[in-house]
């Protein structure tokens, strides 16, 4: 019975302590006095008993400040998390696998060292575009891919598919390759209306019919990019089509 008054007492002590020590003091030091922030482990013991520590002694440092931003190697961290690596790489393990529909990467500015989240890829599909109409596909300005990859697909009731791949970057568009079940595109070019990329006409010779009404030209078809974010898609088979379009950062 004595031992565990004993030990809900120093419980009880620890606790009080803990909160005098709380409202008492606004900062809290590890191996410092010199606290640079609300909580500051100075794990080199190095730092200067006043003053900046220098770029150096900071490295060994860790500290969060009344903003909530969490310096390691720094003492003044301007983001969430400042890392100051040192020219020394960071690593993550056992990270979740996961592959969804749209990817994001995680990218680094050189000159800034800010690290944030970019598109990797965007798909949408057009609504259904008449035999001989054409239609407006666009993606949305937030996803920022200036120049990457975009391909464009279509399919039949027969499980059958068109695919075309492009590269892009800015008002540039330029073929890659198409095929539609078993045979390759045949391509054609014209100029483009202003301030559009060239037109490019693909065309599978003899493609098989489906009974949904398809013919050898359902998947013909005519694309240009009409602007920083457009394209414009005419259908030139003979039954309507809708057209699935997927850009990936290059």
């Amino acid at each position: 019975m004595t031992d565990q008054k004993n030990y809900i007492m120093k419980k009880l002590f620890f606790i009080v302590f803990g909160f005098l020590f709380t409202v008492g003091h606004a900062q809290m030091g590890v191996n410092t006095t010199n606290v640079q922030g609300v909580f500051h482990v100075d794990a080199g013991k190095d730092n200067p008993v006043s003053g900046t520590p220098t770029a150096a002694q900071q490295l060994n440092d860790f500290i969060t400040t009344t903003a909530g931003n969490v310096g390691i190697g720094k003492t003044n961290p301007q983001r969430k998390l400042d890392i100051e690596a040192n020219n020394q790489p960071l690593s993550i393990r056992n990270l979740l696998d996961q592959t969804p529909a749209d990817h994001n990467i995680i990218v680094r500015d050189a000159i800034t060292g800010d690290v944030v989240s970019a598109k990797y890829s965007y798909s949408t599909t057009s609504t259904s575009i008449a035999a001989g109409a054409s239609g407006t596909v666009t993606i949305p300005a937030a996803i920022n891919i200036p120049a990457g990859m975009f391909i464009i697909r279509a399919t039949n009731a027969c499980g059958r598919t068109m695919i075309s791949t492009y590269i892009y970057s800015d008002m540039s568009l330029g073929y890659q390759s198409s095929v539609a079940r078993d045979k390759v595109g045949v391509v054609t070019t014209s100029p483009g209306a202003a301030g559009s990329s060239v037109n490019w006409g693909v065309k599978f010779v003899n493609v098989t019919g489906c009974a949904d009404g398809g013919n050898g030209t359902q998947f013909d078809y005519t694309l240009a990019k009409t602007g920083a974010n457009t394209y414009t898609i005419t259908n030139n088979g003979n039954i309507a089509k809708s057209y699935t379009i997927t850009v990936f950062r290059l």
